[in-house]
């Protein structure tokens, strides 16, 4: 039977449409799609889980097992020092008993220490009696003695902390000492030169060359006060020149 016009048009369109939706279908990409996680196989972000929690227990126990070692080899330290400070203060008394026993044959005595109490004057006493002091040897006790050669004499034991003997360190020691300032030996001003005043320790060149230049000037020199209209000396050098300087 043949069909209509109208119907063979209607077929047409339906064919077309039908041929464009399976063109369509036909060539678009498909995604595929996730496979199925298998039956008791993990997925990634438990076994990553997993592995961090394994990774944590790991590192507390290898924390664990270094304050361990640690430990045992601190007091096997601790142990092997204090068996070594034994074996040390063992062999210093036998020691100190044999250099005990061999002085007492030989007749030698080491000259003792004085009390805590004991005051020495520094204008009077030798090397020997400074190194009878604890904290005082030899090197240093010539080194006092030198400076009070240079200086005149001491006439306070304050001045053991001068710059020149500030290497010394003897600022705990003056409590030792006392000072008598009726021994100092004074410098005449009026009638020395420079060069005797600038080998005293508190004056320089320039100080001992204007003293000399003041006292020309003036003829004669008659107090400290004299001295002080001279820019060359403070206040400071002025006290500390004033028991070394002589003015008759």
């Amino acid at each position: 039977m043949l069909l209509a016009k109208e119907q063979r048009l209607g077929a047409a369109i339906l064919f077309a449409v039908a041929l464009i939706g399976w063109m369509v279908a036909a060539f678009r990409p498909q995604t595929p799609e996730a496979p199925a996680p298998r039956p008791g196989k993990k997925s990634w972000a438990e076994r990553r889980d997993s592995i961090r929690l394994a990774d944590s227990m790991r590192y507390v126990q290898w924390k664990e097992e270094r304050e361990a070692r640690y430990d045992s080899v601190k007091q096997a330290l601790a142990e092997r020092h204090e068996a070594y400070k034994a074996e040390l203060q063992q062999w210093f008394d036998s020691t100190r008993l044999a250099d005990s026993l061999w002085r007492d044959s030989m007749g030698i005595r080491y000259p003792k220490r004085l009390k805590k109490d004991t005051v020495l004057d520094l204008n009077r006493c030798d090397t020997a009696e400074l190194q009878l002091i604890r904290g005082i040897g030899r090197y240093t006790a010539v080194q006092i003695v030198k400076y009070r050669e240079a200086l005149g004499g001491f006439y306070s034991p304050s001045q053991l902390t001068d710059e020149a003997l500030q290497n010394l360190s003897l600022d705990t020691l003056l409590h030792h000492f006392t000072a008598d300032s009726s021994d100092v030996t004074t410098i005449p001003v009026n009638t020395c030169s420079t060069e005797r005043l600038q080998r005293h320790p508190y004056l320089r060149y320039n100080q001992a060359k204007a003293i000399y230049t003041l006292r020309r000037r003036r003829v004669t020199l008659h107090t400290i006060d004299d001295l002080r209209d001279l820019p060359e000396l403070s206040e400071e050098d002025l006290i500390r020149l004033t028991p070394y300087l002589s003015f008759e």
